[in-house]
């Protein structure tokens, strides 16, 4: 085996034993404070919850190098570095992890040396696990696993799905049925949110792609003009504000919304009742702007009528995948993958 499949080995085993074994992880974390220098823990602390994730992964990878290659100098990108960081990624987001597709990417794709001058604490790590003994390595590196492991929820796994029984009233049942159970508007977001991605993947997906936000950011904070957004490049298509309460919430900040992110419409997707769109519609009629409202239930109805069965497939695992990735309740994970199981939606076996 290479030093990189050794490398690979030595971590995703690492990680794997601590999420297993809640006693080992336990074991490695309180086992450090004592054995490592206090500046060292105090840097590895800092490194580990930054929200740039990358250096937290960057310095598993040039300590597991480290540790299988005694001889190999830490302070520099292996050979094998990029494709550790890819397939350590992919590792973690199965895991539940929170993780970066390519972290060497972000932090060494175009220089061998990883003392950089970006990130005092992970340079002074490295600096420091050059020259120290590998006993020392070792348990920074099983620490640093154990914090990683640690993170790790408990959700369900996304069940294969059966195609064939995705017919628009099976799907549609299904989605009307999510969004009726209280998420604080996650179901809403993001069933929207996947269903648009796909249809327009499927027939626009060269030109445009649709993003979405994180559940409890602000459109300020991630500077997005909506909730749900179709893109070409950086230019925004269109914007979607979408909430679990009554449209007329909306209102009132949709102009303002268009003119500070410089569209030329907006679409407000809420709750509004039949017995409302007289009303909806006289009170769009004030504003000078282009704002509509459309009822959550309907555009999930008129999003999986366009699409085919294949695609309503491709859709549902996208929902899995933006509850699990944008929103921090492990229950609404689960509770969309026992609705699949209850609706007959999956192959017979899965759970």
């Amino acid at each position: 085996m290479s030093a990189t499949d050794n490398a690979q080995q030595l971590v995703f085993d690492t990680i794997q034993n601590f999420i297993d074994h809640d006693s080992a992880r336990d074991a490695a974390i309180a086992a450090a404070p004592a054995a490592l220098p206090e500046e060292v823990m105090a840097d590895i602390d800092i490194v580990i919850p930054d929200r740039r994730t990358s250096y937290r992964d960057g310095l598993v990878i040039q300590f597991s190098f480290g540790l299988v290659d005694p001889d190999w100098d830490i302070t520099r990108r292996p050979t094998g570095g990029r494709t550790l960081g890819k397939a350590l990624g992919l590792f973690l987001a199965d895991r539940h992890i929170p993780f970066v597709k390519d972290a060497y990417q972000n932090i060494g794709k175009n220089s061998e040396i990883m003392v950089r001058g970006n990130f005092a604490e992970f340079d002074r790590l490295l600096t420091w696990g050059q020259t120290a003994p590998t006993q020392e390595r070792q348990i920074a590196f099983d620490y640093t696993c154990a914090r990683i492991a640690a993170t790790a929820r408990p959700v369900l796994p996304m069940p294969e799905l059966n195609r064939s029984t995705l017919t628009f009233a099976r799907t549609a049942e299904l989605l009307l049925g999510l969004v009726e159970v209280p998420s604080q508007g996650a179901y809403d977001q993001f069933t929207t949110a996947a269903l648009l991605q796909t249809l327009v993947a499927e027939h626009d997906a060269s030109a445009a792609r649709v993003e979405t936000k994180n559940l409890n950011a602000s459109d300020k904070s991630s500077r997005a003009a909506g909730d749900v957004q179709i893109l070409a490049g950086s230019h925004v298509l269109e914007a979607f504000e979408v909430t679990a309460n009554n449209w007329s919430t909306k209102i009132d900040g949709a102009s303002k919304t268009i003119r500070d992110n410089d569209l030329s419409r907006l679409h407000v997707i809420a709750r509004r009742p039949d017995a409302e769109r007289a009303a909806s519609i006289e009170r769009l009629k004030e504003l000078t702007e282009d704002v509509a409202v459309l009822d959550v239930r309907q555009v999930i109805e008129v999003l999986a009528a366009a699409l085919t069965r294949p695609q309503r497939a491709d859709a549902l695992v996208r929902l899995y995948e933006l509850l699990d990735r944008y929103q921090p309740d492990v229950e609404r994970v689960n509770a969309y993958v026992r609705k699949l199981n209850e609706a007959g939606l999956v192959e017979r076996g899965s759970d």
